[in-house]
């Protein structure tokens, strides 16, 4: 049984989680010596990886956590404000998608990158190179997974807006937000102002939900025992 503070914490940690990456990207890897403007030059990436694998591990590891709690919020947003909608329960396909290919991803390079690191350092001639094509791939099925995750978040703050379940306000300031989550497909640099609004979204929507009246939701209904019907 899920209350509603349990998904609404749930969507905050995953708020929270994908906020994490922007102290990762602007301060730990420039105190490393990996500027933003560096972070996909193997050249620069792979030696201080070799000596600080943290610097991927650490920052996977929390990822993959937020993204798998995010797949429970969104689960209990639809079952606790989507069941009847159609909008929403389609939605919630494209958010399960988004979340799902993003924990595979994170482990992905929580695997690959500090593989590849350690075999450039050990003299390999192909890390490099296989470093630019694992990282292109990834990035473009992360842009594609931003699609779906933006169309589940309008979904979400569209019916913010029409039901008045949630603050419209929430609503009404997550239709843009979405919509240009779903846009960093087609527009790359939008990825930067994603990393920003999508997770202070989030931990909004979070609170909102946690503070809501809700009914908590059984997923799982117990049939009486024919003595009992």
């Amino acid at each position: 049984m899920l209350s509603s503070r349990t998904i609404g914490w749930a969507l905050a940690a995953l708020g929270l989680g994908i906020g994490a990456l922007v102290p990762v990207f602007l301060i730990a890897y420039p105190a490393a010596g990996i500027s933003p403007a560096e972070a996909q030059d193997p050249a620069v990436v792979l030696p201080v990886i070799a000596v600080n694998p943290a610097l991927v591990l650490l920052p996977g590891a929390v990822q993959v956590a937020a993204h798998a709690t995010g797949v429970v919020a969104i689960v209990g947003i639809w079952a606790t404000l989507g069941r009847s909608s159609a909008l929403v329960s389609i939605a919630t396909v494209f958010g399960i998608v988004w979340l799902s290919v993003d924990v595979v991803l994170n482990a992905i390079t929580y695997h690959v990158v500090p593989a590849l690191a350690a075999a450039n350092a050990s003299g390999s001639a192909t890390a490099q190179g296989t470093f630019v094509t694992a990282m292109a791939l990834v990035d473009g099925a992360r842009l594609g997974a931003h699609v779906a995750g933006g169309l589940w978040m309008v979904a979400v703050a569209v019916t913010a807006v029409r039901t008045s379940a949630l603050p419209r306000v929430v609503g009404w300031v997550g239709i843009p937000i979405g919509a240009a989550f779903a846009a960093n497909l087609f527009v790359p640099p939008l990825m930067n102002l994603s990393f920003i609004t999508v997770p202070a979204w989030l931990v909004a929507l979070g609170f909102a939900v946690a503070r809501s009246q809700a009914p908590a939701v059984r997923f799982m209904a117990v049939a009486p025992l024919p003595s009992e019907a």
